[in-house]
């Protein structure tokens, strides 16, 4: 099932140099986690974007420890 990005969305969405900047990782390493499904990505052609919702998630969902971010 494909998600549908309207012209707003697709504003928002974000490189994966900006991905990689938030996360303190090397683009590379955010292009290994896209294309194994662990990081939500969109694929338009060659270029691939995320929702920032879904890099949000990402990091919610791999957070250790018990406390949790206000």
């Amino acid at each position: 099932m494909k998600k549908e990005t309207t012209k707003d969305q697709a504003r928002e969405l974000q490189s994966p140099a900006e991905v990689a900047r938030r996360l303190g990782m090397s683009r590379s390493n955010v292009y290994h986690l896209a294309t194994v499904g662990v990081l939500p990505s969109i694929k338009f052609g060659k270029a691939v974007r995320f929702d920032p919702k879904e890099v949000d998630a990402f990091i919610r969902d791999h957070r250790r420890g018990k406390g949790t971010a206000a």
